[in-house]
């Protein structure tokens, strides 16, 4: 015959199982009834997640340019490494001021300089920005991200849906690593039949946001396989005079 005690410790249980249940389904209706930039993404399954790619020597530097100096004499014949051209932003069009919003810094007319000349093609931009080795993702300077915007490549803004339409990149494709349709978007990147090893850039807000190297992760993930991280982001941009764009629109 069941004593006092072991009767109530099975009511215990009981009731402590049905609260958390209770729980579970609570959360689970909140999230599904939440907007999409407080809905928490559930558990996503991707062709690449479970790879891991092989470590090998460190990648080449991202735009290496050797000059040779004039043949004045037989000594100075020997070739000498040349700072690379400095490519620069397109000047911002009108009505694509970025607002006090952003809180992004005014364009400084003094970090521009000059413009490329040439738009790499697909072949040369992959032989200039090979995909990293040993890691999923590498970080870029501005030049680079430069001439990468001039030549067409795919921009990715991991901010929230919000802070991309007060202003973004222009050309760039919002996927906010923080919302519930974020493995949505990225599949529709997928589904477009993009080449997977070229490059493609990601940026944040800089300074220490860290969602463009949380989003490279899914990316690669995905099975891109060429992520270059933009560190110092929209307010270096900005800053640089990029060229930018307003709303949901790239």
């Amino acid at each position: 015959m069941e004593t006092m005690e072991s009767t109530n410790w099975r009511r215990f249980f009981l009731e402590t199982a049905a609260l958390v249940v209770s729980a579970v389904l609570c959360a689970l209706v909140a999230n599904l009834m939440a907007s999409r930039e407080r809905k928490l993404a559930l558990v996503t399954d991707y062709p690449n997640a479970q790879k891991v790619p092989e470590r090998s020597a460190a990648p080449p530097p991202l735009s290496p340019v050797v000059a040779e100096a004039p043949a004045a004499s037989p000594a100075a014949a020997a070739p000498v490494t040349a700072a690379p051209a400095s490519p620069t932003f397109p000047p911002i069009e009108k009505g694509t001021s970025v607002p006090a919003s952003s809180a992004a810094p005014a364009p400084d007319p003094a970090a521009k300089v000059k413009i490329i000349e040439n738009r790499l093609s697909e072949d040369e931009l992959l032989a200039r920005f090979p995909p990293p080795a040993g890691k999923p993702y590498r970080e870029a300077t501005p030049e680079d991200v430069t001439t990468l915007f001039q030549s067409g490549a795919l921009f990715i803004d991991a901010r929230r849906t919000k802070v991309y339409q007060e202003g973004h990149i222009a050309g760039a494709r919002s996927v906010s690593v923080w919302e519930s349709d974020v493995a949505e978007r990225i599949l529709d990147l997928v589904n477009e039949g993009r080449r997977q090893d070229l490059p493609v850039v990601i940026y944040c807000s800089g300074g220490e946001c860290e969602d463009s190297h949380m989003l490279s992760e899914k990316l690669f993930g995905a099975g891109f396989t060429n992520l270059v991280i933009y560190k110092d982001g929209w307010p270096d941009w900005v800053k640089r005079g990029g060229k930018t764009a307003r709303g949901l629109t790239p």
